[in-house]
Protein backbone atom coordinates (compact mmCIF):
# COMPACT_ATOMS: atom_id res chain seq x y z
CA UNK A 1 0.00 0.00 0.00
CA UNK A 2 1.45 3.35 -1.05
CA UNK A 3 -0.74 5.51 1.19
CA UNK A 4 -3.49 5.26 3.76
CA UNK A 5 -6.07 8.03 4.12
CA UNK A 6 -8.13 8.12 7.31
CA UNK A 7 -11.48 9.89 7.68
CA UNK A 8 -12.04 10.12 11.41
CA UNK A 9 -14.61 10.69 12.69
CA UNK A 10 -17.35 10.10 10.15
CA UNK A 11 -19.93 12.77 10.93
CA UNK A 12 -23.67 13.11 10.39
CA UNK A 13 -24.41 9.53 11.31
CA UNK A 14 -26.05 8.12 14.43
CA UNK A 15 -23.09 6.38 16.05
CA UNK A 16 -19.30 6.27 15.90
CA UNK A 17 -17.35 5.35 12.77
CA UNK A 18 -14.28 6.06 10.65
CA UNK A 19 -13.14 5.18 7.13
CA UNK A 20 -9.75 3.87 5.99
CA UNK A 21 -8.86 4.34 2.31
CA UNK A 22 -5.85 2.42 0.99
CA UNK A 23 -4.20 3.72 -2.18
CA UNK A 24 -1.92 1.80 -4.51
CA UNK A 25 1.37 2.97 -6.01
CA UNK A 26 -0.50 4.57 -8.89
CA UNK A 27 -2.78 6.52 -6.54
CA UNK A 28 -5.90 4.45 -7.24
CA UNK A 29 -8.07 3.14 -4.45
CA UNK A 30 -7.27 -0.51 -3.70
CA UNK A 31 -9.43 -1.00 -0.65
CA UNK A 32 -11.80 1.02 1.53
CA UNK A 33 -12.91 -0.08 4.99
CA UNK A 34 -15.77 1.34 7.04
CA UNK A 35 -15.01 0.85 10.74
CA UNK A 36 -17.83 0.91 13.28
CA UNK A 37 -15.99 1.52 16.54
CA UNK A 38 -18.93 1.40 18.90
CA UNK A 39 -18.86 -1.77 21.00
CA UNK A 40 -22.12 -2.38 22.84
CA UNK A 41 -22.11 -5.98 24.02
CA UNK A 42 -25.89 -6.31 24.27
CA UNK A 43 -26.01 -9.90 23.07
CA UNK A 44 -23.60 -10.97 25.79
CA UNK A 45 -24.84 -9.18 28.86
CA UNK A 46 -28.49 -10.04 28.19
CA UNK A 47 -27.75 -13.76 28.35
CA UNK A 48 -29.65 -15.36 31.21
CA UNK A 49 -32.09 -12.46 31.67
CA UNK A 50 -35.81 -13.17 31.96
CA UNK A 51 -37.44 -12.85 28.55
CA UNK A 52 -39.99 -10.26 29.70
CA UNK A 53 -37.16 -7.88 30.60
CA UNK A 54 -36.00 -7.61 27.01
CA UNK A 55 -38.52 -4.98 25.80
CA UNK A 56 -37.00 -2.68 28.46
CA UNK A 57 -33.33 -3.60 27.96
CA UNK A 58 -33.18 -3.84 24.16
CA UNK A 59 -34.21 -0.21 23.37
CA UNK A 60 -31.01 1.00 25.07
CA UNK A 61 -29.21 -0.04 21.90
CA UNK A 62 -30.15 3.35 20.45
CA UNK A 63 -31.60 6.66 21.62
CA UNK A 64 -32.74 7.60 18.11
CA UNK A 65 -34.74 4.48 17.19
CA UNK A 66 -35.53 2.80 20.54
CA UNK A 67 -39.13 2.12 19.50
CA UNK A 68 -38.05 -0.34 16.80
CA UNK A 69 -35.89 -2.29 19.25
CA UNK A 70 -38.62 -2.12 21.88
CA UNK A 71 -41.20 -3.59 19.51
CA UNK A 72 -38.85 -6.25 18.13
CA UNK A 73 -38.24 -7.52 21.65
CA UNK A 74 -41.94 -7.39 22.55
CA UNK A 75 -42.87 -9.33 19.40
CA UNK A 76 -40.28 -11.97 20.28
CA UNK A 77 -41.88 -12.22 23.74
CA UNK A 78 -45.31 -12.73 22.11
CA UNK A 79 -43.90 -15.72 20.26
CA UNK A 80 -42.31 -17.12 23.41
CA UNK A 81 -45.58 -17.03 25.37
CA UNK A 82 -47.54 -18.19 22.31
CA UNK A 83 -50.12 -15.43 22.10
CA UNK A 84 -51.77 -13.41 19.34
CA UNK A 85 -52.09 -9.90 20.75
CA UNK A 86 -55.49 -8.10 20.60
CA UNK A 87 -56.15 -6.04 17.44
CA UNK A 88 -56.24 -2.75 19.40
CA UNK A 89 -52.87 -3.50 20.98
CA UNK A 90 -51.37 -4.25 17.57
CA UNK A 91 -52.69 -0.96 16.20
CA UNK A 92 -51.26 0.98 19.13
CA UNK A 93 -47.89 -0.69 18.73
CA UNK A 94 -47.96 0.12 15.03
CA UNK A 95 -48.92 3.71 15.82
CA UNK A 96 -45.85 4.35 17.96
CA UNK A 97 -43.75 2.75 15.26
CA UNK A 98 -45.18 5.19 12.72
CA UNK A 99 -44.16 7.97 15.10
CA UNK A 100 -40.70 6.41 15.14
CA UNK A 101 -40.56 6.29 11.34
CA UNK A 102 -41.60 9.96 11.12
CA UNK A 103 -39.08 11.28 13.64
CA UNK A 104 -36.13 9.15 12.56
CA UNK A 105 -36.56 9.47 8.79
CA UNK A 106 -37.21 13.18 8.98
CA UNK A 107 -34.00 13.68 10.95
CA UNK A 108 -32.04 11.56 8.50
CA UNK A 109 -33.40 13.28 5.40
CA UNK A 110 -33.37 16.89 6.50
CA UNK A 111 -30.53 17.08 9.03
CA UNK A 112 -28.07 14.31 8.11
CA UNK A 113 -28.45 13.84 4.34
CA UNK A 114 -30.07 17.24 3.76
CA UNK A 115 -26.92 19.40 3.76
CA UNK A 116 -25.45 17.32 0.91
CA UNK A 117 -28.66 17.20 -1.10
CA UNK A 118 -29.85 20.74 -0.56
CA UNK A 119 -26.54 22.62 -0.40
CA UNK A 120 -24.63 20.42 -2.83
CA UNK A 121 -21.70 18.06 -2.36
CA UNK A 122 -19.31 20.72 -3.60
CA UNK A 123 -20.35 23.23 -0.94
CA UNK A 124 -17.73 24.30 1.60
CA UNK A 125 -17.70 21.73 4.45
CA UNK A 126 -17.73 24.66 6.88
CA UNK A 127 -21.30 25.43 5.80
CA UNK A 128 -22.36 22.00 4.50
CA UNK A 129 -24.01 21.02 7.75
CA UNK A 130 -27.27 21.50 9.59
CA UNK A 131 -26.30 25.04 10.64
CA UNK A 132 -25.62 25.93 7.02
CA UNK A 133 -28.95 24.41 6.05
CA UNK A 134 -30.74 26.58 8.59
CA UNK A 135 -29.02 29.70 7.25
CA UNK A 136 -29.78 28.79 3.63
CA UNK A 137 -33.44 27.88 4.15
CA UNK A 138 -34.68 28.69 7.66
CA UNK A 139 -38.33 27.94 6.84
CA UNK A 140 -37.48 24.46 5.60
CA UNK A 141 -35.34 23.85 8.68
CA UNK A 142 -38.21 24.84 10.96
CA UNK A 143 -40.54 22.46 9.11
CA UNK A 144 -38.00 19.65 9.50
CA UNK A 145 -37.75 20.28 13.25
CA UNK A 146 -41.54 20.41 13.57
CA UNK A 147 -41.94 17.13 11.65
CA UNK A 148 -39.48 15.30 13.87
CA UNK A 149 -41.12 16.78 16.96
CA UNK A 150 -44.48 15.55 15.71
CA UNK A 151 -43.19 11.99 15.39
CA UNK A 152 -41.72 12.12 18.88
CA UNK A 153 -44.98 13.51 20.23
CA UNK A 154 -46.92 10.58 18.77
CA UNK A 155 -44.65 8.20 20.65
CA UNK A 156 -45.02 10.22 23.85
CA UNK A 157 -48.81 10.46 23.63
CA UNK A 158 -49.28 6.75 23.02
CA UNK A 159 -46.41 5.21 24.97
CA UNK A 160 -45.92 7.78 27.74
CA UNK A 161 -42.34 8.79 26.87
CA UNK A 162 -40.44 9.74 23.74
CA UNK A 163 -37.27 7.73 24.37
CA UNK A 164 -36.94 4.17 25.68
CA UNK A 165 -40.69 3.47 26.12
CA UNK A 166 -41.98 0.69 28.36
CA UNK A 167 -45.29 0.50 26.50
CA UNK A 168 -45.23 -2.88 24.72
CA UNK A 169 -45.33 -5.94 26.97
CA UNK A 170 -45.57 -9.67 26.23
CA UNK A 171 -49.10 -10.17 24.97
CA UNK A 172 -49.98 -6.56 24.21
CA UNK A 173 -49.50 -3.07 25.65
CA UNK A 174 -49.83 -1.59 29.13
CA UNK A 175 -51.76 1.63 28.39
CA UNK A 176 -54.89 2.58 26.46
CA UNK A 177 -55.18 5.65 24.22
CA UNK A 178 -57.81 8.15 25.29
CA UNK A 179 -59.75 10.51 23.04
CA UNK A 180 -57.90 13.65 24.14
CA UNK A 181 -54.49 12.27 23.18
CA UNK A 182 -55.87 10.91 19.92
CA UNK A 183 -57.29 14.31 19.01
CA UNK A 184 -54.00 16.04 19.82
CA UNK A 185 -52.26 13.83 17.27
CA UNK A 186 -54.92 14.50 14.65
CA UNK A 187 -55.00 18.29 14.88
CA UNK A 188 -51.64 18.77 13.11
CA UNK A 189 -51.73 15.78 10.79
CA UNK A 190 -52.64 17.68 7.59
CA UNK A 191 -49.83 20.18 8.14
CA UNK A 192 -47.31 17.38 8.72
CA UNK A 193 -48.44 15.57 5.58
CA UNK A 194 -47.73 18.75 3.63
CA UNK A 195 -44.22 18.91 5.15
CA UNK A 196 -43.59 15.30 4.15
CA UNK A 197 -44.76 15.97 0.61
CA UNK A 198 -42.46 18.97 0.41
CA UNK A 199 -39.54 16.78 1.47
CA UNK A 200 -40.43 14.13 -1.10
CA UNK A 201 -40.62 16.85 -3.73
CA UNK A 202 -37.11 18.01 -2.84
CA UNK A 203 -35.80 14.45 -3.08
CA UNK A 204 -37.47 13.80 -6.45
CA UNK A 205 -36.17 17.08 -7.83
CA UNK A 206 -32.63 16.20 -6.76
CA UNK A 207 -32.83 12.71 -8.23
CA UNK A 208 -34.18 13.99 -11.57
CA UNK A 209 -31.31 16.49 -11.82
CA UNK A 210 -28.63 13.96 -10.77
CA UNK A 211 -29.80 10.64 -12.24
CA UNK A 212 -26.35 9.33 -13.16
CA UNK A 213 -24.80 10.24 -9.83
CA UNK A 214 -27.68 8.68 -7.90
CA UNK A 215 -27.44 5.49 -9.96
CA UNK A 216 -23.66 5.09 -9.72
CA UNK A 217 -22.45 6.62 -6.46
CA UNK A 218 -21.72 4.01 -3.77
CA UNK A 219 -23.50 1.40 -5.90
CA UNK A 220 -22.60 -2.24 -5.29
CA UNK A 221 -24.27 -5.57 -5.83
CA UNK A 222 -26.25 -6.69 -2.79
CA UNK A 223 -29.40 -8.44 -1.74
CA UNK A 224 -31.99 -6.69 0.39
CA UNK A 225 -34.54 -7.79 2.93
CA UNK A 226 -37.54 -6.24 4.60
CA UNK A 227 -41.10 -6.88 5.75
CA UNK A 228 -43.96 -7.47 3.33
CA UNK A 229 -47.66 -8.19 3.70
CA UNK A 230 -49.48 -11.19 2.26
CA UNK A 231 -50.06 -9.19 -0.93
CA UNK A 232 -46.38 -8.25 -1.18
CA UNK A 233 -46.96 -4.69 0.02
CA UNK A 234 -44.39 -2.85 2.13
CA UNK A 235 -44.88 -3.35 5.86
CA UNK A 236 -43.07 -1.59 8.68
CA UNK A 237 -44.42 -3.29 11.82
CA UNK A 238 -45.35 -6.86 10.91
CA UNK A 239 -45.22 -9.33 8.04
CA UNK A 240 -43.08 -11.95 6.35
CA UNK A 241 -39.38 -11.31 5.76
CA UNK A 242 -38.72 -11.10 2.02
CA UNK A 243 -35.20 -11.43 0.66
CA UNK A 244 -34.49 -10.25 -2.89
CA UNK A 245 -31.30 -10.40 -4.92
CA UNK A 246 -29.46 -7.48 -6.50
CA UNK A 247 -31.74 -7.69 -9.56
CA UNK A 248 -34.95 -7.48 -7.51
CA UNK A 249 -35.86 -11.16 -7.85
CA UNK A 250 -37.44 -12.75 -4.77
CA UNK A 251 -35.02 -15.28 -3.31
CA UNK A 252 -36.89 -16.31 -0.17
CA UNK A 253 -39.82 -15.29 1.98
CA UNK A 254 -40.12 -16.59 5.53
CA UNK A 255 -41.65 -15.77 8.95
CA UNK A 256 -39.61 -13.65 11.33
CA UNK A 257 -39.15 -16.49 13.82
CA UNK A 258 -37.17 -18.41 11.19
CA UNK A 259 -34.66 -15.56 10.86
CA UNK A 260 -31.67 -17.47 12.23
CA UNK A 261 -32.55 -20.46 10.04
CA UNK A 262 -31.90 -18.47 6.88
CA UNK A 263 -29.79 -15.47 7.89
CA UNK A 264 -26.22 -15.68 9.16
CA UNK A 265 -24.00 -12.89 10.52
CA UNK A 266 -20.47 -12.34 9.25
CA UNK A 267 -17.94 -10.81 11.64
CA UNK A 268 -14.76 -9.02 10.52
CA UNK A 269 -11.81 -8.09 12.74
CA UNK A 270 -11.81 -4.42 11.70
CA UNK A 271 -15.32 -3.45 12.79
CA UNK A 272 -18.01 -4.20 15.36
CA UNK A 273 -20.60 -4.03 12.58
CA UNK A 274 -22.14 -7.38 11.64
CA UNK A 275 -22.84 -8.38 8.05
CA UNK A 276 -26.08 -10.33 7.47
CA UNK A 277 -26.18 -12.84 4.63
CA UNK A 278 -28.48 -15.54 3.27
CA UNK A 279 -27.07 -18.82 4.54
CA UNK A 280 -27.85 -21.01 1.48
CA UNK A 281 -25.78 -18.67 -0.71
CA UNK A 282 -23.01 -18.18 1.83
CA UNK A 283 -20.70 -15.17 2.19
CA UNK A 284 -20.26 -12.87 0.31
CA UNK A 285 -22.68 -14.03 -2.41
CA UNK A 286 -25.61 -14.01 -0.01
CA UNK A 287 -24.98 -10.65 1.68
CA UNK A 288 -28.10 -8.60 2.31
CA UNK A 289 -28.99 -5.18 3.66
CA UNK A 290 -32.11 -3.92 5.38
CA UNK A 291 -33.98 -0.65 5.13
CA UNK A 292 -32.63 2.04 7.40
CA UNK A 293 -34.84 3.94 9.77
CA UNK A 294 -31.72 5.33 11.17
CA UNK A 295 -28.43 5.42 9.28
CA UNK A 296 -26.68 2.13 9.67
CA UNK A 297 -29.58 0.24 11.16
CA UNK A 298 -32.90 -1.23 10.33
CA UNK A 299 -36.13 0.22 11.66
CA UNK A 300 -38.20 -2.81 10.72
CA UNK A 301 -38.98 -4.61 13.98
CA UNK A 302 -38.20 -8.01 12.42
Amino acid sequence: MAEKIMINPVTRIEGHARVSIFLGDDGSVEKTIFHVDQFRGFEKYTEGRMFFEMPIITPRICGICPVSHHLAAAKACDIIVGVEIPPAAKLLRELIHMGQIIQSHSMHFFELAGPDLLLGWDADPAIRNVVGLIEANPQLALKAIALRKYGQRIIELVAGRRIHPTFAVPGGVNTALDVARRDEMLKDIDTMIDYVREGIGLALDYIEKNLIQCAEFAAFSSGYMGLVGKDGSLQLYDGEIRLIDSQGKVVKEFPAWDYDKYIGERVEDWTYLKFPYYKPLGWPEGRAGAGAGAPGGSSDPL
